[in-house]
């Protein structure tokens, strides 16, 4: 990991050796205080501290620590730069979204008791990451620095002040997801109840939305994937038909043969004799026949036609 990155929990006084002379940094850095209480300045404000505050001074911000007498406080103080995330990835673009809002409180950060209980548990796993330096190391320090930025976007304090960001999926999005599932994983067992446990939308809302961004109902979209698979099994493979039922997500031969006939008033068989003669036939110039396989023939340079081109083709 080339960016600054380093995590430590302090007793202060003594903490760090400046902490308490005005200084600024390169990077950025983040305080958690977890007991005692002091201050913090920012910039030219001086703020009181005391355990759950979240303090955060972006790179290039004046700020130290300010001791009370007789009085200690301690905290977590992260260090990191905002090149440790791609601006390019999506969830790297939103956590630095966080990052930016932080910024905007020039100093203490609105967080509450609940989401510093949970910022105080992801800094202790951080810090344990941080120590330890196993196995994927970097990968763990960026995954758990995220948990935590994503911790504090989600705070119900942090999210009621100023700039919204990291905003929830639109319907766009979540039904974009559903397709890129369906796409996947069709020859799967498929309900509606697989795909609400990661859609959340109530059952008759799902079917409303499915139907208003498709314009079919899932059912019909899962169908209509199931057959073209099945075609191009058929077209392209001499799979047994009731392996292609298995493989397509249709329960046995007989279903599939009954939907596949339905949707192309053809039987499955058929079908495949049908792409077998259509293949071995010559036909009009780039004519597409009902398999979707056209001849190959084409036009000269002076736009007369030339003969479709032969192939020999092996035996099926």
């Amino acid at each position: 990991m080339n960016s600054v990155f380093h995590l430590q929990w302090n007793r202060n006084p003594p903490g760090c050796h400046n902490a308490d002379i005005p200084h600024v940094h390169q990077h950025h850095e983040l305080l958690f205080c977890t007991a005692g209480e002091g201050g913090q300045i920012a910039g030219h404000r001086r703020l009181p501290l005391q355990a759950g505050d979240l303090f955060f001074f972006p790179a290039g911000m004046r700020h130290c620590s300010v001791f009370r007498p007789h009085h200690k406080f301690d905290c977590f103080v992260l260090d990191f730069q905002s090149s440790l995330f791609t601006p390019a990835l999506a969830g790297d673009e939103e956590v630095l979204g966080v990052v930016d809002k932080m910024s905007r409180f020039h100093g203490k950060v609105p967080i509450s008791s609940s989401g510093g209980a949970i910022v105080r548990q992801i800094l202790d796993d951080l810090l344990g990451e941080f120590q330890r330096k196993g196995s994927a190391y970097h990968a763990a320090l960026k995954m758990t620095t995220m948990r935590l930025l994503v911790a504090i976007a989600r705070d119900e304090e942090f999210r009621s002040q100023g700039l919204r960001i990291c905003t929830s999926p639109s319907k766009d999005d979540l039904i974009g997801e559903v397709i890129h599932y369906l796409q996947a994983f069709y020859m799967n067992q498929i309900t509606v109840n697989s795909v609400l446990d990661f859609c959340p939308l109530s059952r008759s809302h799902f079917h409303a939305v499915f139907r208003e961004q498709t314009g079919k109902t899932l059912v019909q979209y899962l169908t209509e994937i199931r057959i073209e698979k099945a075609k191009e099994l058929l077209r392209n493979t001499e799979m047994p038909i009731a392996e292609i039922a298995s493989q397509t997500g249709f329960r046995a031969s007989s279903y599939l043969g009954q939907i596949f006939r339905s949707a192309t008033r053809m039987s499955p068989g058929q079908y495949r004799k049908r792409c077998t003669s259509d293949r071995q036939t010559e036909v009009g110039s780039y004519t597409t026949d009902p398999c979707g396989v056209h001849d190959g023939s084409a036009t000269d340079d002076n736009g007369e036609s030339k003969p479709p081109l032969r192939r020999e083709l092996a035996p099926l």
